[in-house]
């Protein structure tokens, strides 16, 4: 059998399939010729499009074509320009570096020799100012450095000072949880009261003061802190009081549950207290005392946290004739008081200021005589001063001008001043309108009136009064 080559086969096979597809498109033509011709119609159409579009897309690939080439072109002459201003540059730079260090170099070198004597003259004066500044500010260094010692001094004394009263402090807040503390605090703050108040001790007010021989009812007993005398010759009778543990714990507490417990305590504690008053019953103790005590507490922020905590504390001490008192009540009390004493002493001593101005009235009779006999006698010196001065005038001057005349001196005797002025006469009858007189120049008041000085501006001898020229002309 005959080998025939791949190729030949290859064409045999393509030709069999040439000629299968033939009679296939052949048969599908004949049975659907007339849909088959619309269809290559519009796709006749279609190629005709398509081959529009492709020669429109052949013109704009040439154009694209074109400006590539031109594009190109042109980049390849920019890079030659480029080169160029490169080289052109590095030229530039290196003939404008070798100017400028050539420049600079001359430039330096000038400036070094027309500045040397001009920096050093500025340099020398500024040197001597930094050394004064090194000074000064070595000076301020050493008295910041002797501050800063004082400072810490005083920091290191505060320091001690807090920790001597944090010491005290604390010293103090155990002492006011002591109860025999807290009862000499409260004695010592109701003496300092009633001395504010301006009462007198062992007259106004008596202190640690017991019942005198009166046997108390019902078990009452004991004795006041105090007692308050009144005008009425009636006392009442005090107590202070200050229960401080539980408030200052409730001050002190972490929690507002452990806070109200301890005010709680603490308005219990001052209930017990005016309980404890109220057994007492002082008013049996003493007979002039009233059907009350005052218990004084003596601070009022306790007083304060009490009441909050117990609203109906104050009814139930006045149920029990307990008046509860902060200081500052407490001492205007004490006030009302001291006035009704000063009102009693002044009536008590109505009587003795009587006595004393009638005496005085009586006094003033002979010591208006004595000093009328005093004006007599001044106005009698005043007399005799006028009559020496209009002598000396009208008889000695005259003969000292005519020596002066004669050349016998050149000295000008000094003239003498005359006296006008006149005792004021008193009446011994009505020394109450003797100051009724408006007084004279220089007067003080009542009594013998100063001498008027005689006006005179300093130029001579002052002209004598009507009596000295009378005097002298006889």
């Amino acid at each position: 059998m005959p080998t025939f080559p791949p190729a030949a086969w290859y064409a045999v096979v393509a030709l069999a399939a040439g000629l299968l597809t033939w009679l296939i498109v052949r048969l599908a033509y004949a049975g659907g010729r007339a849909a088959d011709r619309a269809r290559v119609s519009q796709l006749e159409a279609r190629t005709v499009e398509l081959q529009r579009e492709r020669d429109g897309e052949r013109g704009r690939a040439d154009e694209l074509s074109r400006q590539l080439t031109e594009e190109k072109t042109r980049a390849a002459t920019d890079r030659e320009r480029v080169a160029w201003v490169q080289d052109a540059e590095k030229t530039l730079r290196e003939t404008f570096e070798a100017l400028a260090s050539r420049t600079l170099r001359n430039s330096t070198s000038a400036l070094s020799e027309q500045n040397r004597e001009h920096l050093s003259s500025i340099v020398g004066p500024l040197n001597t100012e930094l050394r004064k500044l090194d000074q000064h500010v070595r000076t301020l260094e050493e008295k910041r450095q002797g501050a800063y010692e004082g400072i810490t001094e005083q920091v290191k004394m505060i320091s001690e000072q807090y920790r001597s009263l944090h010491q005290a402090t604390t010293s103090l807040d155990q002492a006011l949880r002591a109860p025999n503390i807290r009862g000499r605090w409260g004695e010592v703050q109701l003496r300092r009261l009633v001395e504010m108040a301006g009462l007198t001790h062992h007259v106004d007010f008596e202190e640690q003061t017991g019942s005198s021989g009166i046997s108390a009812r019902n078990g009452a007993g004991g004795r006041p802190d105090m007692i308050v005398h009144l005008p009425s010759e009636a006392i009442i009778p005090v107590d202070a009081k200050a229960p401080m543990k539980a408030y200052l714990e409730s001050q002190e507490a972490a929690s507002p549950e452990l806070a109200a417990q301890a005010a709680k305590r603490h308005a219990q504690a001052m209930r017990g207290h005016v309980q404890a008053l109220a057994n007492k019953a002082y008013w049996n103790q003493f007979p002039t005392a009233p059907e009350f005590v005052v218990m004084l507490v003596p601070y009022e922020s306790g007083l304060a946290a009490a009441f909050t905590r117990d609203p109906d504390l104050l009814e139930y001490a006045l149920d029990n004739r307990v008046i509860i008192a902060a200081p500052a009540s407490f001492l205007a009390l004490l006030r009302v008081v001291a006035y009704g004493w000063m009102q009693i002493e002044l009536s008590r001593n109505a009587d003795a200021i009587a006595g004393a101005g009638r005496e005085l009235l009586d006094r003033l009779g002979p010591f208006t005589e004595h000093l009328n006999k005093l004006g007599s006698g001044l106005n009698q010196a005043v007399e005799r001063f006028n009559a020496v001065a209009g002598s000396y005038e009208h008889r000695v001057l005259p003969g000292v001008r005519r020596l002066q005349e004669l050349g016998a001196s050149s000295t000008v005797p000094a003239g003498v001043e005359g006296v006008d002025a006149v005792p004021r006469r008193l009446t011994p009858t009505a020394t109450d309108t003797a100051g009724d007189e408006p007084p004279g120049d220089g007067a003080t008041g009542g009594g013998v009136g100063a001498a008027r000085p005689a006006a005179n501006d300093g130029a001579g001898p002052s002209a004598p009064s009507p009596a000295a020229k009378q005097r002298s002309e006889t």
